[in-house]
């Protein structure tokens, strides 16, 4: 899918790295950015005059994009904070601050923004840390997370999609047996919203967390959660809201419940516009095209000698991440190669998911992840596999 305009000029890169952020953005997201700096500015929520509304206005219309992305009704539900993890942070703690003695559910391909709020809490609190392990495949079984769910599970934390393997775990099955005890599930969507076709519409017990610089095509320092009403929280950052200012209690209703302090204006004005791009694109032409790129990817990396894939060829449970290793040599050796040689930016290591690593049998070296995104072409795809056979060969 071709790029709007000159990002590709700018940079001779080949840029492999989305699941880490995405890269080039839409122009329309700079525009946005800049157009609040210049000439809004203002605080929303905190004043009455003209710009204080407009800033309020851009505020509200990325709440509404994101609840036409995420299929659900009310954008006063959707909350921001300042990136994935302080949205996983806040849920951690809310919902295991009242658990002591009890069990909360996760699987092993965890992002460190969830296992280790989890770890800390579950310790803090005495709860049961039960981890549900994927397979070889990194692939995990829906039956085996709701096996584990009971009467005294507080919550139950998947993982969407890996960011290191690109495996999906269907959470349908699991938010409706949790659904039959009461229990919310977190769904950590920072690999999927945006290049994944989702709905949440059918789901009162799931709390969808994002992030806006992935594939949502927005800055850093962006993202949030969606609480449904079947859902009554606790908030972890209390303060200024702009709101009840009379009172030294802090709002009940939402969104300021969870949204103490100023925004990240400029950077919601510039998720806001990431977001139109997508729902103009269409969530399923973006995956068509970056699974079209991702086969490839995957067929012609497969045909070199000395290169181990990972991950499932279930293509319907991936998204376009894919890791990787060369027989004998070491994964961050090879990215600085692929940056040094070819110019491809890459991640190497652990992926900030150890546990995912040690499931599938990468841990402690960690593999090498390409990442594609919306604006990567067939020719990055055949530069990518040249310069891998290149390396496995010896050069």
């Amino acid at each position: 899918m071709k790029g709007s305009g000159s990002a590709g000029k700018r940079h001779r890169v080949v840029y492999l790295d989305n699941a880490a952020t995405s890269f080039p953005k839409p122009d329309r997201v700079w525009d946005a950015v800049l157009e609040y700096a210049r000439d809004i500015g203002a605080n929303p929520g905190r004043s009455g005059h003209r710009l204080a509304v407009e800033a309020a206005r851009i505020v509200f219309g990325c709440r509404n994009l994101l609840s036409r992305l995420l299929g659900v009704g009310d954008p006063e539900r959707v909350i921001f904070t300042k990136n994935a993890t302080e949205a996983m942070n806040v849920l951690v703690f809310s919902l295991l601050r009242n658990s002591y003695g009890k069990n909360v559910v996760t699987t092993s391909l965890e992002h460190n923004a969830v296992s280790r709020p989890l770890r800390y809490w579950c310790r803090h609190f005495k709860i049961e840390l039960r981890v549900i392990p994927c397979g070889k495949d990194a692939l995990v079984n829906p039956k085996d997370v709701c096996e584990a769910v009971d009467s005294d599970t507080c919550a139950v934390f998947v993982n969407h999609a890996s960011n290191v393997f690109g495996t999906v775990t269907p959470f349908e099955e699991i938010a409706r047996c949790a659904a039959r005890f009461g229990i919310p599930v977190v769904l950590d969507t920072t690999q999927t919203l945006g290049t994944y076709p989702v709905s949440f519409s059918d789901f009162d017990n799931v709390i969808p967390v994002f992030t806006g610089h992935k594939g949502l095509l927005g800055p850093q320092g962006t993202g949030g959660f969606y609480l449904p009403e079947g859902v009554d929280l606790e908030p972890f950052i209390m303060g200024g809201t702009g709101s009840n200012s009379e009172s030294d209690e802090q709002p009940s209703f939402l969104p300021d419940k969870f949204e103490s302090g100023t925004l990240n204006v400029h950077g919601i004005a510039g998720l806001s516009a990431g977001v139109s791009w997508v729902l103009e694109k269409g969530v399923e032409g973006l995956r068509k095209h970056e699974m079209d790129l991702f086969l490839h990817l995957w067929e012609g990396l497969k045909g070199v000698k000395g290169v181990v894939l990972y991950g499932c060829e279930l293509w319907e449970r991936r998204v376009p991440v894919l890791s990787f290793n060369i027989e004998g040599m070491d994964p961050a050796q090879v990215a600085f190669s692929l940056d040094r040689d070819f110019g491809i930016c890459c991640r190497p290591g652990l992926h900030c998911a150890p546990w995912a690593h040690k499931a599938v049998g990468t841990y402690p070296e960690g593999t090498v992840r390409f990442s594609l995104g919306a604006f990567n072409t067939y020719e990055d795809v055949e530069v990518a596999v040249d310069a891998v056979k290149r390396i496995a060969e010896g050069m």
